[in-house]
């Protein structure tokens, strides 16, 4: 009777912990979708996630857009660390034929936040000028959002459907 309880009670606790030689769950491996991202962008400012969307490749950026968010508007500016483990050689061999790809990308977002540190030595009209403006990222100040990569997840070519209305 001991040694059949001792058996459940190991089987059971095997089975809460995901089964012979599988890893844990990661925290944080939720996938959040671009909108949801963006229009959540002070819950996730400066954090780490996980965004699924069509990352493309432009002549001076890239970019990520998803066609059912926001009429395919590219939305987020995509910057690679310099040591992106992951799928970076699919994505880069897709994205170096076809300028896109779906993505799930992981790595820290950043927000339209308020500047900080503004140099009390600008004139003025500037200093004031950031103080009322947000931070914004890529070429040019294009976007109001940034996701710094650290790990590309997945990279599936896009099989149909608009390119990104904005670039």
């Amino acid at each position: 009777m001991k040694r059949h309880l001792a058996i459940i009670t190991l089987a059971l606790s095997l089975s809460s912990i995901g089964g012979y030689g599988e890893p844990a769950a990661k925290q944080n491996s939720r996938v959040l979708n671009l909108c949801e991202l963006v229009d959540n962008w002070k819950t996730y400012n400066r954090q780490k996630v996980r965004v699924r969307a069509v990352y493309e490749v432009g002549a001076e950026q890239t970019w990520l857009y998803d066609p059912a968010c926001r009429n395919g508007e590219a939305v987020t500016d995509v910057s690679f660390q310099q040591q992106v483990k992951g799928a970076v050689k699919r994505l880069d061999h897709i994205a170096a034929k076809d300028r896109r790809a779906w993505v799930i990308l992981e790595g820290v977002f950043y927000g339209p936040e308020p500047f900080d540190n503004i140099d009390p030595k600008l004139p003025a009209s500037i200093r004031e000028r950031l103080e009322k403006s947000d931070k914004r990222y890529g070429h040019m100040d294009s976007f109001d959002s940034m996701i710094e990569v650290t790990r590309v997840v997945e990279a599936a070519k896009v099989t149909d459907g608009p390119r990104a209305s904005k670039r």
